[in-house]
Formats: C-alpha cells, sequence, structure tokens
C-alpha cells in the first residue's frame, strides 16, 4: 500500500518500518498510549488490516466524528502524541465491549505501563513481587546502604497504642541502630582481612567488600524499612494486583493499591475501571484463619533454631519422564509408549542416552524445554527471610511462605561472627524475640513489619525439573548470598538422593565462597565499558 507523505510521517514516529515485506512483516510499535496499542492489537481477529492501516483507519475515523479531517491533524516534530485525544474514546468503547463487558483478557494484556513504586515497606514490596506475570528491579540490601532509609509505622498500631506499639517502636530503634553501626565495622574489618592488591582496581574491590558487608548487616534490617522498584505489567495483571492489595487486611496494603490504580489509571483509564476491592478475597483471608484455629493448625510448632531443606514430594519415575520427554517431539508415539520404552531402560542406558542430548550444553544454556515433563519437586525451606527474598524472585513455580515469626529462631552471619559483634548480634535479636510476640498479640499482621531478616521463616517452594536446576546452578554461585547458597545446595543433595541421574546434570557450584564476587568485579567495569563500545558502533 502507497501512504502519503503525511501518513506516512505518522506511521514512522508509531512504527519501526513503513513499507510492508511479504513475508514475517515485523516491526515495533512505539509512541501509541496503551490502551490504543490494547486496540490494535484487539482487532487483529477483526480486520484484514495490518497494524499501520488500522491506525490510520480509526484515526481518520476518529477525526471524522470530532468534525475534523486527517490533513487537520498536527504532527509535532517532539515526541509528543499526536492522536490519543481523538481515538481515546473510541479506543474506550472497543476496550469496554470486549476488555471488559465480554471478558477477552487478551485485549488487557496488550496495555503495558511502567510504573516506579518508592517509600513503601519491604512487607508490601514482597507480597507484590509474588506475583509472576510482572516484571519487578528493586533497590539491593546488597549493594545499596539503607542506613538512611526511613521505616514504615502500621497506623493500626499506632493508633491503638500501649504494648504493642512501644514494643514496635523499641525493635525499630534497636535493630536500625545496630544495622548502622555494623555496616561500617564490618566494612572496616573487610578492608584489614583482605587489602587492595596492587594488580586490583579500588572501584571493584570496594564493591565487593561493601556487598559482602551489607549482606551481613542486613540481617537487622526489618521488613517495615522503606524500598522502592521499578514494575512493568499488562493490564490484566495489574487489575490483579491491586484488587489483592485493596482487599487486604494492612493499611499500608490498601494504601498502595490505591496509589497504583490513581496511577496507572492515567494510562489505562478503561481497562482498570473494574479494580477494586473482592470481598472473596477479604473472606478467605478471615476463614482461613478461623479454621486454622478451630483445627488446631495454629498452634505454633517451633523450627529446630537452624535452616532446614525437606523434600516433600517427588516424582518417582522422574529419570524415566524426562528421558520420555526428551524423545517425545521427535516422536510419533504416544508418551505412555515413550516411557514403558525408558522403563525398560538400564539405568546405564537411560544415562547414555541423556548424556547424548544435553552434554553438548554451554556454560549459559538453559536446560531444553522437555526437562519440564516430569512431576515438580515439592519443598519446604526454614530459611532466614534475608534469603528468602532473593528466593522468592524465582516466580516460575509455585511458593508460600507463612507469617513471619520469631518462634524458630534466627541465623547469625559468618562474618558477624568473624568481626566480633555476635554478643552485640544475638542481644538485640533475643530482645526482639521477646518483643515482636507483644506486636503479634495484638497485631497479628502488622507484627510481620518488625520481624528482622534473621528470623527463620517456614516457606514452601514447588519447582519442576527444568526449574529446580536453574535455581541451584544460579543461587549456588560464588558470588551469591551464604543461605541462599547453602539452601541451593541442600536442594541439591535431596534430589540427589531420590533421583541421581537427574542430579548428575545440574552444575552446581560447590565450595567456599568468601569474597566471590571479587573476580567478576575485578573485570566488570572492563565489561560494561566494552559493551558500551559495541552499542555505539551499532
Amino acid at each position: 500500500m502507497s501512504y502519503t507523505e503525511k501518513e506516512r510521517q505518522l506511521l514512522e514516529r508509531c512504527f519501526s518500518t513503513v513499507e510492508p515485506r511479504d513475508h514475517a512483516d515485523v516491526y515495533l510499535v512505539r509512541n501509541i498510549p496503551p490502551e490504543v496499542a490494547a486496540t490494535l492489537n484487539g482487532v487483529y481477529s477483526r480486520s484484514r488490516l495490518s497494524m499501520r492501516d488500522q491506525l490510520l483507519e480509526r484515526l481518520k475515523k476518529g477525526l471524522e466524528a470530532a468534525g475534523r479531517t486527517f490533513d487537520d491533524l498536527q504532527i509535532p516534530a517532539t515526541s509528543a502524541d499526536p492522536f490519543s485525544s481523538v481515538m481515546a474514546d473510541r479506543a474506550g468503547q472497543f476496550l469496554k465491549t470486549y476488555a471488559i463487558d465480554h471478558g477477552h483478557n487478551s485485549l488487557r494484556e496488550g496495555s503495558v505501563v511502567h510504573l516506579a513504586v518508592e517509600n513503601v515497606s519491604q512487607l508490601v514490596t514482597r507480597f507484590i513481587q509474588r506475583e509472576r506475570r510482572c516484571s519487578f528491579e528493586e533497590s539491593s540490601t546488597r549493594y545499596i546502604s539503607f542506613s538512611h532509609e526511613g521505616h514504615w509505622r502500621d497506623p493500626g498500631v499506632v493508633a491503638a497504642g500501649g504494648a504493642a506499639a512501644a514494643a514496635y517502636e523499641e525493635i525499630l530503634a534497636r535493630t536500625f541502630t545496630l544495622y548502622q553501626e555494623l555496616t561500617e565495622q564490618l566494612m572496616s574489618h573487610l578492608q584489614a582481612l583482605r587489602p587492595l592488591q596492587p594488580e586490583e582496581k579500588q572501584g571493584a574491590w570496594l564493591r565487593t567488600l561493601g556487598a559482602e558487608a551489607f549482606d551481613a548487616a542486613r540481617y537487622l534490617l526489618t521488613p517495615a524499612i522503606l524500598t522502592k522498584w521499578g514494575m512493568v505489567a499488562d493490564a490484566r495483571t495489574l487489575s490483579d494486583v491491586i484488587t489483592e492489595l485493596l482487599s487486604h487486611p494492612l493499611e499500608e496494603f490498601r494504601i498502595v493499591g490505591a496509589r497504583i490504580e490513581q496511577e496507572a489509571k492515567k494510562a489505562l483509564p478503561t481497562l482498570l475501571a473494574h479494580a477494586r476491592p473482592n470481598s472473596f478475597q477479604e473472606e478467605v483471608l478471615r476463614t482461613t484463619a478461623r479454621a486454622a484455629v478451630e483445627f488446631g493448625a495454629s498452634q505454633r510448632i517451633r523450627g529446630p533454631g537452624s535452616p532446614r531443606v525437606e523434600l516433600l514430594a517427588f516424582d518417582p519415575e522422574l529419570d524415566a519422564k524426562l528421558l520420555a520427554s526428551l524423545w517425545f517431539e521427535a516422536s510419533d508415539q504416544p508418551f505412555t509408549a515413550l516411557l514403558e520404552r525408558s522403563r525398560r531402560m538400564t539405568e546405564a542406558e537411560r544415562e547414555r542416552s541423556m548424556r547424548r542430548v544435553l552434554d553438548a550444553r554451554g556454560d549459559r544454556d538453559p536446560l531444553p524445554l522437555a526437562i519440564e515433563g516430569a512431576q515438580p519437586f515439592d519443598f519446604e525451606l526454614l530459611v532466614d527471610f534475608g534469603a528468602y527474598r532473593d528466593i522468592g524472585r524465582h516466580r516460575k513455580g509455585f511458593q508460600q511462605q507463612q507469617r513471619l515469626t520469631t518462634a524458630h529462631g534466627y541465623v547469625v552471619p559468618p562474618l558477624i561472627e568473624a568481626a566480633g559483634a555476635t554478643e552485640r548480634f544475638r542481644a538485640v535479636l533475643d530482645a526482639v524475640a521477646e518483643l515482636q510476640p507483644v506486636v503479634a498479640a495484638e497485631h497479628p499482621h502488622a507484627a510481620g513489619y518488625v520481624t528482622p531478616f534473621a528470623f527463620l521463616q517456614r516457606v514452601r517452594i514447588v519447582f519442576e525439573p527444568r526449574q529446580c536446576a536453574y535455581f541451584i546452578e544460579l543461587r549456588s554461585g560464588p558470588e551469591g548470598h551464604f543461605a541462599y547458597r547453602q539452601a541451593a545446595l541442600d536442594m541439591l543433595s535431596r534430589i540427589e538422593s531420590v533421583s541421581p541421574l537427574f542430579a548428575s546434570f545440574i552444575r552446581a557450584q560447590r565450595g567456599g565462597a568468601f569474597l566471590g564476587r571479587m573476580a567478576g568485579e575485578q573485570g566488570a567495569d572492563d565489561r560494561r565499558r566494552q559493551r558500551m563500545e559495541r552499542a555505539g558502533d551499532a
């Protein structure tokens, strides 16, 4: 199709290419309001026109309805939006009819927004970041000192006052004061223990030592500490997140939900129209809590006081199923026949067959998709909340976290012991173990705000085999946090006990890891510079 000069000018600012290709006509969509972009996706199933032509047609009809023509349209030289004002009503009506009234959620997935969420607690952050369909980037407690951040005071606790409010404030004061002091002490200890070498770069050396110091000191932070993060989500997911937040018993969650809704509606006025509190979600929280009390499931069973990983369930035929799954796409036989054939093989034959496929895997290659083709591993971890903040980022799977508590004890980071700060660390956390239950007795949800990262929490993680391998390989790296490294290695140990063949293909990184980031950080600046140069050349 041939375009006029003005049509071409408009299309060039909205699409990366204008001239259609006979085959594989792929182009980037840009500078289009999210809800307008969603309508352009949606009409693919209802129009023979390309997205370029659909944009022009809908824009011209919108102008016509406003008593104007396409020639009247002024296309600014800047990136200002020249057409949403004349398309917004038509886009909104289309989305209301199909996405809202008819429930075509794929249209809602076509509208994506990027939000910055700042000055919110770690507690609400962890709740939101359970969502598997979003992308998040958060301030790192490993690379950034939180010494100057504030804390969230739960309004319900503050309003009620009394012993609970006093305990809440005392926990924040004692833990944060020691966090600030230990951050400096641990850094000085590491600088004396591991001086800068003549051949090393000072910036990389300081980053490595800082990460190690923050890793240990952060165990004194509480989920009340304020943080910030970016969030990229489609309208369908965002609506679900807002509903969950508005239905939560904690006031901060409802505040954050309302703010996200308020800001996101500036880009998605139609698609978030039905995001509101949900009575069923509210009732589920209440009834499960009541049922737990009624059937005795709410009684606390103290943990062993140290981290633990238990394998609750696994596929007893894992190796046979994975081999059959690897064959499946190249075969014409049903899976049951392939599985029976795999069952009849000896362990040595299965190993040879799997190695023929998997031994060619490079350092950065993921395992084949077929490795997802068996029942998942179901783990229960008793792990400190500091480590779980990182473990919880692996959202490709099912995860559950029990309410934060001090009942299971806490861990003392090895660096704190090495720096001679154990006595002070234990004194503060022992005091917290007495104070936190005072808050929990009156405010069971808000008590999570004042449960420091060092305390152990019980979580459940269900990963299919491929995700298990990915998690273990990534989190056992020498640059990783000491607690989640151990959790990853313990998970591998449980897998080895029930499926040694599959476990042999998981490339865990064992051994000591003191200052494990040093080698990587020393070359990081050069790698960044090289990437920038390549990008500039491109």
